[in-house]
């Protein structure tokens, strides 16, 4: 009898403890879907001339933060557009709709300028390789950060048991040669980030695919890239193209602006192909391309945002009238300009030492190669967790009370 009453017993203590364990995981799961945001040791960095370059067999390692926002132009951005000033290409004109920017002026310069950079074109088998450089944290290429949720992955290719590489661009959407291999628009994402995405388009109505607030500005740059780069214009928008609609396009550049992670990359691909995504350096060229005012108080790494003239600092629609909706398809242009030269296998990197700084550097702030931050936590932040621990141990302490009449000890 003792001996039943004694397993009885077990099991309400183990029955206790599953509780208190659903109880701590349904808290915390709920408390970061609850924050949307994908937030990572900063880098510290101030200035371009901070940055200190990990490179190793001619590619360049990442090394920026998610989440930190991108207020300069790095060293390699600078060098890339010596020939190409804001002031110059932003007065080409832009289309005055969704349906009409691929004809305008400005969209055929900004091609220009990605396309004739463009020496090597990437394989898809070699990317998998390349992605512990492009897509790591601080340098730190023993680990890759997966784009739709930031959480850390192998560098290591695992033949995709854990993550493999998302099309942010769909294949079955308008690719159909070079640009379904470019490694700016292929990401490494977790095998169910990449299955739960399939090849719906972004947007926030209830039959698109929204990837969360810290991603939604990194789609929209990488969306642009492709749709001027390789002039994939007639799958653009609604739910058949990419991207619900300009509107949507164009909030979610303002609302998550550049980070220093996304900033870094661009250096890291430039390194591979030899060129850049023009909307991450500089995310006014997307308002002016649609014909919109750039709002003022939009933080891009240029800082042009805030200099622009004539500008309603809003991004309400201009004078067409499909910016708002989700149509099937675009109404301008269905013309594919694809490339389908075969580029130059070459790499086009920038040398092949170990870490190094550019020779204008005054690194005061030197990172070291394994991606350990040196970040602090806001007192915001700190009041908020021990508040949600605090939480935790009343919920425990109450079920402790109430299954076995026990008193804990405060």
């Amino acid at each position: 009898m003792k001996k039943i009453m004694s397993m009885k017993k077990t099991n309400k203590i183990l029955v206790a403890l599953m509780l208190c364990a659903s109880i701590l995981c349904s808290m915390f799961v709920s408390t970061v879907s609850a924050a949307g945001a994908i937030v990572t040791t900063p880098s510290g960095y101030q200035n371009a001339s901070d940055v200190v370059y990990v490179k190793k067999s001619g590619y360049i390692a990442n090394w920026g933060a998610r989440g930190e926002e991108a207020t300069f132009l790095s060293t390699y951005a600078v060098a890339f557009y010596s020939n190409d000033s804001y002031d110059e290409i932003s007065q080409y004109a832009g289309g005055t709709t969704q349906s009409n920017a691929s004809s305008s002026a400005l969209y055929r310069e900004l091609q220009s300028i990605m396309k004739s950079a463009h020496r090597k074109q990437t394989s898809y088998n070699e990317t998998k390789e390349m992605y512990r450089y492009t897509d790591c944290l601080l340098s730190n290429y023993n680990s890759i950060s997966s784009f739709y949720t930031g959480i850390t992955l192998t560098g290591d290719w695992d033949k995709g048991a854990t993550w493999n590489r998302e099309h942010t661009w769909p294949n079955s959407k308008g690719l159909e040669g070079n640009d379904e291999n470019d490694i700016m628009m292929l990401r490494p994402t977790s095998v169910k980030e990449n299955s739960s995405r399939s090849n719906t388009a972004y947007g926030e109505s209830s039959s698109f695919y929204d990837p969360g607030v810290s991603v939604r500005g990194d789609c929209a740059r990488i969306v642009l890239y492709v749709y001027v780069r390789w002039g994939n214009t007639g799958k653009m928008w609604g739910s058949s193209g990419v991207m619900e609609n300009l509107n949507v396009l164009l909030k979610w550049m303002e609302e998550d602006p550049v980070d220093t992670w996304e900033m870094a990359r661009n250096d890291s691909v430039q390194a591979i192909t030899g060129t850049r995504n023009v909307f991450v350096d500089y995310p006014e060229y997307a308002w002016l391309l649609f014909g919109r005012d750039i709002p003022n108080d939009m933080q891009t790494p240029s800082g042009e945002a805030a200099l622009a003239d004539n500008n309603s600092g809003s991004s309400a629609p201009g004078n067409g009238t499909d910016e708002g909706t989700t149509p099937d398809a675009d109404n301008g242009s269905s013309e594919n300009t694809n490339d389908q030269q075969n580029g130059s296998n070459s790499n086009t990197g920038v040398g092949s030492g170990d870490t190094t700084t550019p020779d204008n550097s005054q690194n005061n702030n030197e990172q070291d190669t394994t991606g350990n931050g040196t970040g602090t936590t806001g007192q915001d932040e700190e009041k908020t967790e021990e508040s949600l621990f605090a939480l935790i141990i009343r919920v425990i302490r109450n079920i402790i009370r109430s299954w076995f009449g026990l008193e804990m000890i405060e």
